[in-house]
């Protein structure tokens, strides 16, 4: 038999305590954090050991960048879109026992709405006859929607249009851009004048129509040279303006009023086939100077179109 002193019993007993219950090793570790992120969102990460493993545990991420961290809980963002595996390993026991887990973030760059930066035209400033090219400098992701407005009732739905303005004016043109994410819009005026062919700058002198002796009616062949003057005020020149200027020959009665008369009837043919009344004047200049002699009087009997520039 054997007989054990009191005082060794505690010493023993603590001894087969530690023998049968040695500190839990880190044995299981979980992780969570977001799925999905944006380039530049910063995201939370947490990992947990199991809740018996002895401390201190400590704990080391990874976030697949070349980027790390420490401790159970760590702030990230991803400067580049892509699939990030996150892992993190938890440890004890002065590394002697470790668990490593891992998580899946997918990064996007953010939704870009559609912006306009700047509404590009070929010129600012044309005529009826030149047609104008726009296009746009946008931002925004794919599909962009484009909606151009020229002003005047008419539109396109493409990038880059092309447009007649057909009537002289000022225009304001609006390009709206959208997408799935924003809308935005731009405006651009457009200076329209009318269309005038080279030689309208410079030109001096137009057909001169003759009138039946003491007569203020146009004749056939007088109506025949004013079609010409026609022409070119209504389609080569339209924005060119003529002084009518009415004579009488020698020994025509009442010079002065005849030659007014002469010039107004021209006045009227203009105007009654489509040249606007501003761009016309009359007047008459009475007998013609230094006429005496019937022997050719009848080139003074007419009305001159003689053009204002």
């Amino acid at each position: 038999m054997i007989y054990m002193r009191a005082a060794a019993l505690p010493v023993l007993l603590a001894g087969l305590l530690l023998a049968g219950c040695s500190p839990r090793s880190v044995e299981m570790l979980t992780v969570a954090g977001p799925d999905q992120l944006e380039t530049t969102q910063s995201g939370s990460f947490t990992a947990a050991a199991n809740e018996d493993a002895k401390p201190p545990v400590e704990y080391a991420w990874d976030f697949g960048d070349n980027q790390t961290a420490s401790g159970a809980s760590a702030e990230h963002a991803f400067g580049s879109p892509g699939t990030y595996t996150v892992s993190v390993t938890a440890s004890n026991r002065k590394g002697k026992a470790s668990v490593s887990e891992a998580h899946t973030v997918v990064v996007s760059d953010p939704p870009v709405p559609a912006e306009i930066v700047a509404i590009v035209a070929s010129a600012t400033t044309t005529d009826t006859q030149t047609p104008v090219e726009f296009s746009a400098n946008v931002r925004g992701d794919a599909p962009l929607t484009y909606a151009w407005s020229f002003g005047e009732g008419t539109s396109a739905d493409s990038p880059r249009a092309t447009h007649t303005f057909m009537e002289p004016g000022s225009y304001v043109v609006t390009l709206e851009l959208s997408n799935a994410h924003g809308r935005d819009a731009r405006t651009a005026t457009i200076n329209v004048e009318a269309w005038e062919a080279d030689f309208c700058a410079d030109l001096a002198e137009m057909n001169s129509t003759f009138f039946e002796r003491n007569s203020s009616v146009l004749t056939e062949d007088g109506m025949q040279q004013l079609a010409d003057n026609l022409d070119i005020l209504t389609n080569s020149c339209p924005s060119l303006t003529v002084s009518v200027e009415g004579l009488a020959g020698p020994f025509e009665r009442n010079a002065q009023s005849l030659s007014e008369d002469r010039a107004r009837a021209v006045m009227q043919y203009y105007t009654d086939n489509g040249v606007e009344a501003r761009r016309v004047s009359a007047r008459g200049l009475g007998r013609a100077p230094g006429t005496s002699k019937k022997s050719g009087a009848e080139q003074f009997r007419r009305a001159d179109t003689v053009p204002v520039n």
